[in-house]
Formats: structure tokens, C-alpha cells, sequence
């Protein structure tokens, strides 16, 4: 099995993703928030969430996408997800 995904690698990666569809000159933080801050419109939305949901192989319930606003908050998700799994160290 492949080493297990470290929360830093997984920040880094984020930062990455969001920054890729940030609009304009914006640094991204946590605190980022993606459509206000990032100026992610909601096709992008649905974009990072695939891209995410793809290379993390895993979903996105429905009920969780309303909650997240921040780079943070997606952070959190996919951590907390990925631990339950035993797939973050």
C-alpha cells in the first residue's frame, strides 16, 4: 500500500487546486473564501469537486457541499474523510 497521505500534502495540494481556478492575482489561504474571496464561479465549483473527488476516491455528499465556503472548511472535509478511512497520517 502507498504511504498514507500527510494533512500538509493534502493542504498543499488544495492550495494548489483553488488556485488554479482563483480569479485574478489572489494568494490562497484557509480562510480563503471561494467564491467571494476566489471568485470561483459554480461550474469551477463542480469542477474542483470532481478533480477532488476523483484523486481522493471518494464523495462529496450533497448535504456537506452547502456547508463548505471556506479552502478550509474543504480541508477539514477531506481530512476528516480521509482519516476515518485510515488514509491520513
Amino acid at each position: 500500500m502507498a504511504d498514507k497521505l500527510t494533512r500538509d500534502t493534502l493542504k498543499a495540494h488544495l492550495f494548489e487546486v483553488f488556485q488554479k481556478h482563483a480569479q485574478g492575482k489572489v494568494t490562497v489561504t484557509e480562510s480563503s473564501h471561494i467564491t467571494g474571496d476566489l471568485g470561483v464561479d459554480s461550474l469551477a465549483v463542480m469542477e474542483i469537486v470532481a478533480e477532488l473527488e476523483d484523486r481522493y476516491d471518494m464523495s462529496f455528499p450533497d448535504e456537506e457541499l452547502p456547508k463548505i465556503r471556506t479552502v478550509g472548511d474543504v480541508i477539514a472535509t477531506l481530512a476528516k474523510r480521509l482519516e476515518a478511512d485510515g488514509r491520513l497520517a
